[in-house]
């Protein structure tokens, strides 16, 4: 920073003590974000989701459907056979009967007593056998392969186009270990008994994932893409949250039908943010603060007017790029001329130690949002020189990052 000052200007100076409050504006900002991966002029994109566990349960389901029709079709044959042996015991018994109904009393005594014969009753009423019922294939949750691909792999920025670059998501299906009702014990104090006890509380405990990959081919064959994300194929703990008794009062199956939706929703959104992080062409929304000092004795105009400025770019960069990056940019002008006074070590400066860090953090963000990394980059380094507070220091990091990253963005 240049310092400059005329010996009587100085004089006035040393002799002026500078009442400094920051004041803080909070905007959110939204702004263009470029894709990592530049692809050609007009090319697009076609998408795929496909659900590789549901083969398996398609074949259970078919196996399924085979035995019902195997059985619809034996079910004649069964329900003839049944119906001739019910045939056969009636006419078995009108055949018993008519003899029974032949003998003389002395004879149907005889038969009863010493023979023990009684006489013949007749068969049951005659059902037919049950009909055939399919079975029942017990299977996780199945989703709609072309509504997830519709929802969570469009390419932002991108037409759809079938010669274009072709993304394919494959779901593995959901797992889980077996759910432990876990069982813990705590102190309660109670101050009314003045006595302490031990309560008993229990929540449902297992793990969970469902896999997924992600692979981007262009149409010449090359892999842009072939990720297993780390955040989507590890397993994740699930807790059913605790409950004051020995055991857990909801069914765990309920928590495993939940998950398996929600685990999918989660995942398939991690990876339409690689997607579109990669490929896209996205808007970004960023919360910011503009710093100012108040200016309730008119010595900080400049910075107040700059904050204006600033406020009214930031807020039409979506609209209006072209009047909100001169907006901008006036604003950062008035902020690098009111850092060419700055002085660290004079407490009574206007511009001292306690306003520089954050016109820099207001001067690199701006910088940044105007696309002029390498004024970004320039204001950043000549911080590295100054001694800020480390809160003041990591800010400016984070800034330093979200340069790099835009700067490498915005090179095809």
């Amino acid at each position: 920073m240049k310092k400059t000052y005329l010996l009587v200007a100085a004089t006035l100076m040393a002799s002026t003590a500078f009442a400094q409050r920051m004041k803080k504006e909070r905007l959110n900002v939204k702004y263009i974000q470029p894709p990592t991966i530049h692809l050609e002029d007009g090319m697009g994109f076609h998408s795929d989701v496909i659900l590789d566990y549901k083969a398996e349960i398609d074949a259970e389901l078919a196996a399924a459907e085979e035995e019902y029709q195997q059985a619809l079709a034996e079910y004649p044959e069964k329900e003839a056979a049944a119906k001739a042996a019910h045939d056969e015991l009636v006419a078995n018994y009108e055949r018993d009967l008519e003899e029974w109904n032949s003998k003389g009393s002395l004879g149907k005594i005889i038969e009863k007593k010493v023979l023990e014969n009684s006489k013949p009753q007749p068969p049951r009423p005659y059902y037919p056998p049950a009909k055939p019922i399919k079975r029942q294939v017990t299977h996780q949750k199945l989703f709609n392969e072309s509504q997830l691909a519709s929802t969570y792999c469009r390419v932002e920025g991108l037409d759809e186009d079938a010669n274009g670059v072709a993304i394919e998501v494959h779901l593995f299906g959901f797992e889980n270990d077996d759910p432990v009702a876990e069982k813990k014990e705590f102190k309660e104090y109670d101050s009314k008994t003045k006595q302490e006890t031990t309560v008993i509380k229990s929540q449902w405990v297992f793990n969970y994932r469902h896999s997924m990959t992600l692979r981007v081919v262009h149409p010449n064959g090359s892999i842009i893409m072939d990720e297993v994300p780390n955040s989507i194929s590890d397993f994740k703990k699930f807790e059913s949250g605790l409950e004051k008794r020995s055991y857990p009062s909801s069914n765990a199956n309920t928590y495993i039908e939940r998950l398996q939706s929600s685990s999918v929703e989660n995942n398939l959104k991690t990876i339409q943010w690689l997607i579109n992080d990669k490929l896209g062409t996205t808007e970004q929304a960023r919360d910011i603060e503009v710093v100012y000092v108040n200016n309730k004795k008119g010595d900080y105009s400049d910075l107040e007017n700059a904050m204006f400025d600033a406020k009214e770019g930031y807020g039409m960069l979506m609209s209006r790029p072209e009047e909100a990056k001169e907006k901008i940019r006036n604003a950062i002008q008035a902020w690098e001329t009111a850092l060419d006074e700055g002085d660290m070590d004079d407490k009574k400066a206007r511009i001292n130690k306690k306003v520089i860090p954050d016109l820099y953090n207001n001067v690199i963000l701006a910088a940044i949002l105007v696309e002029d990394f390498d004024k970004a980059d320039d204001h950043y380094s000549a911080t590295l020189r100054l001694d800020f507070a480390n809160r003041d220091e990591n800010n400016l990091k984070e800034l330093k990052l979200l340069n790099d990253d835009l700067r490498a963005r915005h090179q095809k």
